[in-house]
């Protein structure tokens, strides 16, 4: 598939989460069924491309660095910031069970499997399977395992969980001297005794670079138990639950151990509502990494949002602060407000909405390795803060079922983050044009930058048998201390359409476009990298109510552009499979 990240194939399949309750039940657990939104998800990081049916995968064929969109799909007040990964469409009904199983050319392989083991009108209990590969020469897998448990009580649910994930993959990529890219074992052929500095003051030769690590394993881990409201409370609305997450690369043997308690809760007050939401995490690594410079060392960070919420007929709003308090890393205090504000000027037609607000993004390594997994073994990225993020749209929906969103939006942020090719240095005047390498993992660098963006998000749904979407963004970046954002796109785009044929025969189509991305190399300025341009076409046909096909082309154009710098997708590939729902 589109190389890893071509590889990397969304499923969207379904069970959906809580089913409706009639409001004037008064014992609302035997009106709310005990059932659970399963997303067998596998993402490398992504754009949703076309309405997905439990048939057929949904391939991500964007970059894994994604621009922030706002993009509420609805009038009503959902004004808040989305990625554009977040944006899910409703995945189809499955009935109990579901076996999807998929290959592709060159060598991909696919398989999914969930069970409800217990189900009754008060338990629920799945277990799930998922698995998705690359082997040929950009090697990719990741297979990933849960089990999910949840307890409906009269006034509130139980929810606890398991699940455990394997990320296999190779280091594929090119290297570079100066700004020409080379294959790494053929220049060591020549200058392999070379030798390279490395930031402990150690010394490396070009040889051992060639053979340095060439493949990696990632082990994840994540147990979780919660209570939460149920769908129709009014009163107290909450949502408090503990979590425990570990990460361990197995190379360097570096591991995270994250324990986190995450809380919501959100009262009546004064016809309007008074909430707070609360997040504190404690990372435990298991060596002391102070002699590398972008690592990290134990600590605790503490959220802090309380919020007002008040919403009249035709308007929303909401009045609130944010806090982040670092423990033994980073800035102690990073306030930021918490302002968004809705007007619905003519309702179901037209609505105004903004704010204000900010965050201070924890960059865990269980997180930042999954947005870019080629980096060092040993790194750590810095917490991110942002002081400030502005935003102002409007959604207009002139005809049934169609809607546009557009918005513009300006971000402060102290310490962003990009990644850069990780640089060696050689003293020796015989191989100049080594004398500065660089490798195929990569490292961090970090400037205080500001970002302004305008985007577009429309979709269209005519009357279920056609659907079609456009995302699009421009984001213009002036970075502190660097010559550019490197690696993150000026242009973000993305289109598609999904086309019932008949009830059992469906096509879709999607395509998306990035560009103004550059790589850090020897020159200053950047070296520009390719454009994104990717399309990809599916169908899919359900033979029987229980079993049904698909069949995928992924990178119809062929193009051979840049994950990373280094790293490019695989050309064109298919992928055909089947599903089984029983």
């Amino acid at each position: 598939m589109n190389k890893i990240k071509s590889l990397i194939i969304i499923f969207a399949l379904a069970n959906a989460t809580f089913g409706t309750a009639q409001s004037n039940d008064s014992t609302v657990h035997r009106s709310v069924n005990v059932s659970r939104e399963f997303q067998p998800v596998i993402n490398d990081a992504g754009k949703v491309i076309s309405l997905p049916k439990i048939t057929e995968p949904n391939v991500e064929k964007s970059s894994p660095i994604y621009s922030d969109i706002a993009t509420p799909l609805g009038m009503e007040y959902n004004v808040y910031m989305l990625k554009a990964e977040e944006l899910l469409h409703t995945p189809t009904l499955a009935k109990k069970g579901f076996v999807r199983v998929g290959f592709g050319y060159p060598t991909n392989t696919l398989a999914d499997f969930m069970y409800p083991i217990w189900t009754n009108e008060k338990n629920r209990l799945d277990v799930s399977l998922n698995h998705l590969g690359a082997w040929k020469d950009k090697k990719h897998s990741k297979t990933a395992a849960a089990l999910k448990y949840n307890h409906l009580f009269n006034n509130f649910d139980l929810y606890a969980g398991v699940s455990g994930q394997h990320d296999f993959f190779n280091y594929y990529g090119l290297t570079f001297a100066g700004e020409s890219p080379e294959i790494l074992s053929d220049i060591a052929a020549e200058h392999g005794s070379t030798v390279f500095n490395l930031p402990d003051s150690k010394w490396i030769t070009l040889h051992d670079l060639s053979t340095y690590t060439p493949q990696d394993n990632h082990w994840r881990i994540n147990v979780n138990a919660g209570l939460r409201s149920l769908p129709l409370a009014e009163n107290l609305i909450f949502d408090a639950g503990v979590h425990y997450n570990r990460f361990q690369t197995v190379n360097s043997g570096l591991a995270e151990n994250e324990i986190a308690l995450k809380g919501h809760f959100d009262v009546p007050f004064e016809n309007n509502r008074l909430g707070i939401v609360f997040e504190t995490s404690n990372f435990q690594y298991n060596q002391d990494l102070s002699m590398e410079a972008n690592s990290k060392s134990n600590y605790s960070v503490i959220k802090i949002n309380p919020f007002w919420k008040l919403v009249g007929e035709n308007s929303y709003l909401r009045l609130g602060a944010k806090t982040g308090i670092s423990i033994g890393q980073g800035q102690i205090f990073t306030p930021s407000p918490d302002i968004a504000a809705q007007w619905n000027a003519v309702p179901r037609y037209l609505a105004l909405y903004g704010g204000v607000t900010g965050d201070l993004k924890v960059n865990s390594l269980n997180s930042i390795f999954n947005e870019n997994r080629y980096l060092l073994s040993n790194i750590g990225v810095q917490d991110t803060y942002t002081p400030i993020d502005a935003y102002l749209g409007l959604k207009l929906s002139p005809v049934h079922n169609l809607l546009l969103d557009v918005y513009g939006e300006y971000e402060i942020i102290k310490n962003q983050y990009f990644y850069v090719n990780k640089a060696y240095t050689s003293d020796l005047p015989t191989v100049p044009e080594l004398n500065k390498f660089y490798f195929n993992r990569f490292d961090v660098v970090y400037s205080a930058a500001n970002k302004a963006s305008v985007g577009l998000h429309t979709a269209w749904d005519y009357k279920n048998l056609f659907n079609l979407y456009l995302k699009a963004a421009y984001h213009y970046w002036n970075v502190k201390d660097e010559a550019k954002a490197w690696h993150l796109p000026t242009w973000d785009a993305n289109v598609g359409a999904n086309v019932n044929i008949t009830n059992d025969i469906s096509v879709n189509t999607s395509f998306v476009f990035q560009d103004g991305r550059y790589a850090k190399l020897s020159n200053e300025a950047g070296t520009k990298l390719a454009p994104v341009t990717d399309w990809s076409v599916g169908a899919a046909y359900a033979y029987r109510n229980w079993l049904s096909a698909f069949v995928k082309v992924n990178n119809i154009l062929n193009k051979q552009y840049y994950i990373y710098n280094g790293y490019d997708v695989q050309g064109i590939n298919v992928m055909v499979g089947a599903a089984f729902s029983f």
